[in-house]
């Protein structure tokens, strides 16, 4: 009987400039995005999709496009992403644990 694999852990990526958040007034359209585990080697790119409102403190929306392995193609992920705390979080569960105003 084999066994199975292991999940692997999901990956962290990180943009590739030292930035804590992305908001509206600073947004930037593509960002170099790293994984969190080799922030010296760019894996892909982050493009602006929108935003998360229209108040100067409110988070830059992206989808992220990366490349998993040397040999494999560029993969779009199928989630939205906010820069918080300096990595991207899944706009979904930035959204449900984010405190109201």
């Amino acid at each position: 009987m084999e066994k199975p694999y292991p999940p692997s852990p999901q990956q962290i990526y990180t943009p590739a400039v030292g930035i804590a958040r992305i908001t509206t007034k600073h947004a930037m359209g593509k960002v170099f995005v790293t994984a969190l585990n080799a922030p010296d080697h760019i894996c892909g790119i982050a493009r602006r999709v929108g935003y998360t409102g229209k108040q100067d403190s409110d988070l830059a929306i992206y989808r992220l496009k990366v490349k998993t392995d040397p040999l494999s193609p560029v993969t779009t992920l199928p989630k939205l992403f906010v820069v918080e705390g300096g990595v991207f979080v899944d706009y979904e569960e930035w959204s449900m644990n984010r405190k109201p105003v």
